[in-house]
C-alpha cells in the first residue's frame, strides 16, 4: 500500500512504477536484472538507467534522493542522465521511452488514487 504522507513510501512507488514499466519494454530482462545488473548486460545497465532517469526527468525526483535511496553514486545517477539524454536524441528509442514513462505514470496513478 502507498502512504501518501511518507517520502520513503512515494519513492518506493515511483521506483516499482519505474521498474515494471521498463520491465514491459524491456521484456527479455527480469525485474532482478534491471535492479541489479550483471556486470556483462548492456541491456539491463541501460533499463536501470532508464529507471533512474525516469525517477529524475519524469518524477523529478530529486537527485541526492535517488543517489540515497537506490545505493548509488552520484556520478552513477549523472552518467545515467547523460547516457539516456543523449539516446532521447534517437526518435525510434525517444518514442520506446516516452510508452515505457507513460505506463509508469499511469501505474503510480492507479497506486495512488487506490491509497486515497
Amino acid at each position: 500500500m502507498l502512504n501518501l504522507h511518507s517520502q520513503a513510501s512515494i519513492h518506493d512507488g515511483v521506483f516499482h512504477a519505474c521498474v515494471m514499466a521498463v520491465r514491459d519494454g524491456f521484456p527479455h530482462l527480469s525485474v532482478q536484472a534491471i535492479i541489479d545488473p550483471p556486470h556483462e548486460w548492456f541491456d539491463a545497465a541501460l533499463a536501470r538507467q532508464v529507471v533512474i532517469h525516469m525517477m529524475v526527468r519524469v518524477f523529478l525526483i530529486p537527485k541526492r534522493r535517488v543517489v540515497e535511496h537506490q545505493d548509488r553514486s552520484r556520478e552513477a545517477v549523472n552518467r545515467a542522465l547523460r547516457t539516456i539524454d543523449a539516446r532521447l536524441n534517437t526518435p525510434r528509442f525517444e518514442q520506446h521511452y516516452c510508452k515505457m514513462a507513460a505506463a509508469a505514470r499511469t501505474s503510480l496513478y492507479a497506486r495512488m488514487e487506490d491509497a486515497a
